[in-house]
């Protein structure tokens, strides 16, 4: 394998690494801050739930996802999505600037 092939993975690889970490403290903080009302023994219970499920979704995302990315027909509809997106945003400034 080349190493620059290598070094470009190896980035990615860093890159994902550090994403998934931001993505779990913040569903840490957010449980947190959601059981915080509960008794001690519920509060324990709700945090190993919520933590769990958020593991177990994000498992279940991307192995949906690494099937999804080779169909184009997806490809199609989330670039139809973010095309309407970025046009409804530019069409709602025009409008709203206008009146």
């Amino acid at each position: 394998m080349d190493f620059a092939l290598l070094m470009e993975y190896g980035w990615v690889l860093l890159v994902l690494v550090a994403l998934e970490g931001l993505l779990a403290a913040d569903n840490a903080l957010v449980l947190a801050i959601m059981v915080k009302h509960l008794p001690e023994k519920e509060r324990k219970k709700a945090l190993f739930y919520g933590l769990a499920g958020a593991f177990v979704f994000r498992f279940a995302s991307l192995f949906a996802i690494s099937f999804l990315v080779d169909v184009w027909q997806v490809q199609a509809i989330g670039a139809l999505y973010l095309l309407f997106i970025a046009l409804n945003h530019i069409f709602r400034k025009a409008i709203v600037k206008k009146g």
